[in-house]
C-alpha cells in the first residue's frame, strides 16, 4: 500500500506496552477526552507517577492474581477517516480466561466511537460468519466510519457509527487477528464473548449503562443466539444474586441477523428450492441427483438431533451427507448473489473484490503497527483452521433458532433482514425457522402480512409488536448474501429504525 506514514498511537491512560490489568479495576480507558482544569505540568506529573506505580504493582501481581488479564490497546488516528474529520476509535487485544504468555488466548477488537453522543449511544457488537470469517470485514465494507477501497480507505457515507458505537470483534479466537487457544463450538465461543465483554466494560466503564445490540450474519446465525443466550443466562443469575463474582449486567436489548443459517433442518430443506426453482443455478440433472440425496440428509439431521447430549459422530455424519447438496455445478452462477456470473477457480475468486483489498490492508506493516498487532500474527479474511475445528465438532447440525424462544419471551427483540438474491443462506430457509419459533409472537408472525418498505422493489417488512417490532423480518429485493454491501443506504436506515425502535414506515 506504500508508505502512509503511520505509527502506533497509544492514549495517555493506556500502557505503552502490553500489560496485565486487574479485572476488578474500574479505570477509564481508551483515551477519553480529559476534563482536567489544573495546570498541565501538575496533572502530567501526577499521571506519570500514578501510572508508574500502577503499572509496577499490576505487572508484579499479574502472575499470581486470578483477577488480572492481558490488555494492549491503541487509538489509531489516521487509518480510518470519517466523513467529518478522523474518527475516534480504539483497537487491540483483551486476554480471555486461561490466557497466559505461554498459552495465549487473545481477542482482537476495533471499537469505533459514535459521532454523536458516544458516551450514551447504543453499542452494536458485530462479528463475522464462516465459521472462520474475520469480524473486520463487515465494518470495513459497510458498517464502520470508513470503507476499504482498492488503495486504502475512504469515508463511509452510510456508516452505522453516525449514531451508534460499534465494536468489531474477531470471533472466535483464531479468526482475523485474534490468536491463541481455539474453541470448536458456538456455545464455547459465546462464553468467550461474555468474558471479552466483561473485560471490555472494565476498560470502558462509561459504556456499562448503554443499550447493547448483537449483530451478525451467515454463520453469525449460529453465533448470535448463543451469545445472547449466555449473556441472558448470566444477567438472570446476577439478578438472583448468583453469577460470576464481580460480573457486570449487560444491557442486551436486541439482536440483528442477516442471511443466517440458524437451523440445519430448515437450511437444507429449502436449499434446493432456491437453487433449482427460485434461481436458475443447478440444471435438471443436478437437481434430480440432489433431490435423491435430500431425504437421507434430512433423516441424518433428525437422527443426530435426537441423540441425548451432543453426539459428535452423528452430527459430523449428517454434516458430511448434507454438504453434498451445496457442491453442485452452478454453471457460473455466484452462490452469494444469483444475479452474478463468475468462473474463477480461486477459493475467494468469486467474492467481492473488497475481500482481497481487506486482506491487503490488514496485512500491511503500517496498518498492523497502527493497530498494535504482534509481528507473528498474520491476518486472513477467512480462517480455514477455525472452520475445520467447527466441522470436526459438527457445530452446524443444530437447531440454534430454538435459543430465540426464551430470549423473545424475556423481551429481547429480534430482527432478521435478508437479501433475496442469496442462494448461500437463502431466504426460504430463514423464513421457515422463523415461523417455527414458539414465542409470544408466533401467532402474530404467522398471520401478519408482508408490506412494502417504500415499494416492494425495495423490500417487504413483517413486524410483530410496537415500534420497529419485538420480532421483525425484512426481505430486501436487490441484495445477496452481503446485504449491507449491496444496499448500504437501505440497511443503514433499517438499523437506525430498529435500534431506536421507530416504526419502519416513519422517516
Amino acid at each position: 500500500m506504500g508508505d502512509v506514514g503511520l505509527k502506533t498511537i497509544r492514549t495517555p491512560l493506556l500502557p505503552q506496552r502490553s500489560e496485565f490489568i486487574s479485572e476488578n479495576s474500574g479505570r477509564t480507558r481508551g483515551g477519553r477526552r480529559s476534563t482536567w482544569t489544573r495546570p498541565r505540568w501538575l496533572v502530567g506529573c501526577a499521571l506519570v507517577v500514578a501510572w508508574v506505580l500502577y503499572s509496577f504493582f499490576t505487572w508484579r501481581s499479574s502472575q499470581s492474581s486470578s483477577n488480572s488479564f492481558y490488555v494492549d490497546i491503541t487509538s489509531p488516528k489516521t487509518i480510518c477517516p470519517a466523513t467529518e474529520g478522523p474518527g475516534i476509535s480504539h483497537a487491540g487485544y483483551i486476554g480471555l480466561h486461561g490466557d497466559s504468555e505461554d498459552a495465549p488466548k487473545r481477542s482482537f477488537f476495533w471499537y469505533f466511537e459514535a459521532e454523536h453522543d458516544a458516551e450514551n449511544a447504543p453499542i452494536i457488537l458485530t462479528v463475522g460468519g464462516g465459521p472462520g470469517t474475520s469480524g473486520m470485514l463487515n465494518p470495513m465494507s459497510a458498517q464502520g466510519p470508513c470503507l476499504i477501497v482498492e488503495n486504502g480507505t475512504a469515508p463511509n457515507p452510510n456508516r452505522w457509527t453516525e449514531h451508534f458505537n460499534l465494536i468489531a470483534l474477531d470471533h472466535p479466537v483464531g479468526v482475523g487477528f485474534s490468536y491463541g487457544t481455539q474453541v470448536n463450538s458456538s456455545r464455547d465461543a459465546a462464553v468467550d464473548v461474555y468474558d471479552f465483554l466483561q473485560k471490555f466494560y472494565r476498560l470502558f466503564p462509561h459504556l456499562v449503562k448503554n443499550q447493547f445490540i448483537l449483530s451478525g450474519g451467515s454463520y453469525g446465525g449460529m453465533y448470535v443466539p448463543h451469545m445472547a443466550t449466555v449473556i441472558h443466562e448470566q444477567n438472570t443469575a446476577l439478578a438472583a444474586g448468583k453469577g460470576q463474582p464481580g460480573a457486570i449486567h449487560i444491557n442486551l436489548e436486541s439482536m440483528m441477523v442477516s442471511n443466517p443459517i440458524s437451523d440445519a433442518m430448515s437450511h437444507f430443506s429449502w436449499l434446493l428450492q432456491m437453487r433449482c426453482y427460485n434461481a436458475d443455478m443447478y440444471n435438471a440433472s443436478t437437481c434430480a441427483e440432489m433431490f435423491e440425496i435430500l431425504p437421507t440428509c434430512l433423516d441424518s439431521i433428525r437422527f443426530a438431533q435426537q441423540a441425548s447430549g451432543w453426539d459428535v459422530a452423528r452430527r459430523v455424519a449428517a454434516q458430511d451427507t448434507c454438504q453434498v447438496l451445496e457442491e453442485g455445478d452452478t454453471h457460473g452462477t455466484v452462490v452469494e448473489d444469483v444475479r452474478r456470473k463468475c468462473y474463477s477457480k480461486e477459493p475467494m475468486g468469486c467474492l467481492p473484490p473488497s475481500f482481497n483489498w481487506t486482506e491487503d490492508f490488514f496485512r500491511s506493516a503500517p496498518i498492523k503497527d497502527a493497530l498494535g498487532i504482534p509481528d507473528h500474527v498474520n491476518f486472513s479474511a477467512v480462517s480455514g483452521d477455525v472452520g475445520a475445528e467447527f466441522q470436526k465438532y459438527g457445530d452446524i447440525i443444530q437447531p440454534a433458532y430454538l435459543l430465540y424462544e426464551p430470549l423473545l419471551a424475556a423481551g429481547i427483540r429480534l430482527l432478521h433482514y435478508v437479501g433475496a438474491q442469496d442462494a448461500n443462506c437463502a431466504w426460504p430457509g430463514v423464513l421457515s425457522f422463523l415461523k417455527l419459533i414458539q414465542s409470544p409472537f408466533q401467532e402474530g408472525f404467522l398471520s401478519t402480512p408482508d408490506v412494502p418498505w417504500r415499494t416492494a422493489e425495495d423490500a417487504t417488512v413483517r413486524v410483530v409488536g410496537e415500534g420497529a417490532g419485538s420480532m421483525a423480518y425484512i426481505l430486501i429485493a436487490q441484495a445477496g448474501h452481503f446485504v449491507a454491501r449491496d444496499q448500504p443506504e437501505l440497511v443503514k436506515s433499517i438499523v437506525e429504525h430498529w435500534v431506536q425502535n421507530v416504526p419502519f414506515g416513519s422517516s
